[in-house]
């Protein structure tokens, strides 16, 4: 599955939950039965070290991190700041059903100019190493990007922006709701659960 950026892990605990708003629906919050609590709570999500593809290694303070692009296309700290990456506050769910917790990790990658390109990491801890289990795509902005993500028991459900006939690329006008599941080895979606709504606000 290929995505603007990839986060790989380097280490540190934030336990937080959020809920997924569609226009026309109630709030969604997180329930279902909770997996055993694992270590990767005791990771600092909003304050560490990610890898982002050929930029390099940038490290996000308080879920955010400015940096600037040089000539061969790394992420450096000096030079006017033309990029940007921020990860929003973890979900845990026993994503994959090994009765431990995961951490579901939704960023957003912009390298200058008006893109934004979103996308959702999930990790586990395996023989005390932190490995990238799965991935969900998302897209840039209005087109195809990740509004909003909560959980439902081990499923992740995520709103998407739509850009519909006459919409900016900024302000898309529709949505959809998708549901994820661990299913053979990776995230698949629920196609027969997917709605269509209006843009969340």
């Amino acid at each position: 599955m290929s995505s603007a950026f990839t986060v790989c892990a380097v280490a540190a605990a934030c336990a937080t939950t959020t809920a997924c708003v569609h226009a026309g629906d109630a709030p969604l919050s997180n329930h279902g039965t909770r997996g055993a609590t694992s270590d990767v709570r005791a990771i600092d999500w909003q304050n560490r070290t990610y890898v982002l593809d050929e930029l390099g290694p940038v490290k996000v303070t308080n879920g955010h991190a400015d940096f600037a692009i040089s000539d061969d296309n790394k992420a450096v700290d000096v030079g006017a700041a033309s990029g940007s990456y921020r990860v929003d506050p973890p979900l845990f769910a026993d994503i994959d059903g090994d009765g431990v917790e995961d951490a579901v990790i939704s960023g957003v990658l912009s390298t200058g100019g008006t893109g934004h390109f979103s996308d959702i990491r999930i990790y586990t801890l395996r023989a005390a190493k932190l490995v990238e289990l799965a991935g969900i795509p998302g897209g840039d902005r209005g087109d195809g990007g990740i509004a909003h993500v909560a959980l439902d028991g081990r499923a992740v459900i995520v709103d998407r922006n739509v850009l519909a006939e006459g919409d900016g690329v900024c302000c898309p006008s529709s949505s959809q709701r998708e549901r994820w599941q661990w299913r053979a080895g990776e995230m698949v979606e629920d196609v027969a659960a997917r709605r269509s709504g209006d843009a969340p606000h």
